[in-house]
């Protein structure tokens, strides 16, 4: 399955903010890689003889942006950000799974709808693709961003964010909230349930039941987010939130393991190649491959990042923990392998 994996070159490092650096990228073998608007790159990283994977989401756009990009902020007490804000240079080779995620957006080339977005912090990154997507693909539709940040010069992407409001002046509105502005003479500074629940009206042009809603920010926020919009109303498939950094390590715990032991057949198909596993049917798909030296593509082991997504195509695996698989999703045979476990005495897998 190494197949899954890429070598990037580093290609240009960008200062966004004091302690946020945007790192430009492009395939070691000159290959195009293939990616949507409001994904994420895993990262594989070696660092004081350990392995570490860390996905941070790509804020570039396809077919509008000519490059690949992730950007990355320094987190407090966070090894691996300062790790990579303080070694990666331009000429760097680093390696990544394939692009995966499923906050993505559906560009329709003649709807007329409301997208608003909602981030706090660097959760700006996999929203400022896709609002790009949208604003070029969706000439119809109109965007808002709900951007939340400590100040201005903290402010990831202020100044390009600036530059697309000037050219789509009637179709993107963006509203600004700082918690300790240079300039105190703003109307909002934190968001909050009774404050989402005043802006949200003002900025639908359009029916609310056609309305879109992406996410991204710290949990508190997301939950916060996701709570109000759904008090107000709308729809679980109008609201998308990104994942990845959400921890189940309490909720895995709490889940009781199948005590079947017995050994199941897990074919693994890939592009043509095939492989298959004997794995218990009390030890996690992923865990079992991994034990056995076969690298399949993960990176939380939590049930929440969607990187060891497979599609089911024969025999059955439950999940212990699920928390990016929607029901449509699931109905059309996706599972997740770090927290799938094969029920039937043969699975097979496909990517």
């Amino acid at each position: 399955m190494r197949d899954l994996y890429i070598q990037l070159r580093i290609t240009r490092i960008i200062q966004e903010t004091p302690d946020a650096f945007t790192y430009h990228l492009e395939s070691a073998d000159g290959k195009a890689v293939k990616y949507q608007a409001g994904q994420f790159l895993t990262f594989i990283l070696q660092l004081h003889g350990a392995e570490y994977r860390r996905s941070y989401s790509l804020s570039s756009t396809p077919g509008i942006d000519g490059f690949l990009a992730v950007t990355v902020k320094r987190i407090a007490n966070g090894e691996i950000s300062r790790y990579i804000l303080r070694t990666w240079m331009v000429g760097d080779e680093v390696t990544s799974l394939l692009p995966s995620g499923r906050f993505t957006l559906e560009p329709l080339a003649n709807a007329r709808r409301d997208i608003v977005m909602l981030g706090a912090g660097s959760g700006i990154t996999p929203l400022f693709a896709l609002l790009q997507q949208a604003l070029y693909l969706e000439k119809a539709s109109h965007i808002t961003l709900i951007y939340s940040n400590r100040d201005e010069k903290n402010t990831i992407f202020r100044e390009r964010l600036i530059a697309l409001q000037t050219v789509f002046t009637e179709r993107f509105t963006i509203v600004w909230l700082y918690s300790d502005p240079a300039d105190a003479s703003g109307v909002y500074r934190r968001m909050s349930n009774s404050l989402l629940e005043i802006i949200t009206p003002q900025h639908l042009h359009y029916p609310r039941e056609q309305a879109e809603f992406y996410i991204c920010g710290p949990a508190e926020y997301m939950r916060m987010a996701q709570f109000t919009l759904t008090f107000m109303g709308f729809r679980e498939d109008q609201l998308h939130k990104e994942n990845f950094v959400v921890n189940t390590e309490a909720k895995i715990a709490r889940v009781q393991v199948p005590q079947d032991a017995s050994l199941k057949r897990v074919r693994l198909k890939h592009e043509g190649g095939e492989q298959t596993l004997e794995v218990p049917g009390n030890e996690t798909i992923l865990q079992a491959a991994l034990r056995q030296h076969v690298q399949l593509p993960y990176s939380c082991k939590g049930g929440v990042c969607g990187s060891c997504i497979a599609r089911c195509t024969g025999g059955k695996v439950w999940m212990s923990v699920n928390e990016v698989l929607t029901e449509k999703e699931l109905s059309q045979g996706l599972v997740l392998t770090c927290t799938g476990y094969a029920q039937s005495g043969e699975v097979t897998l496909e990517w």
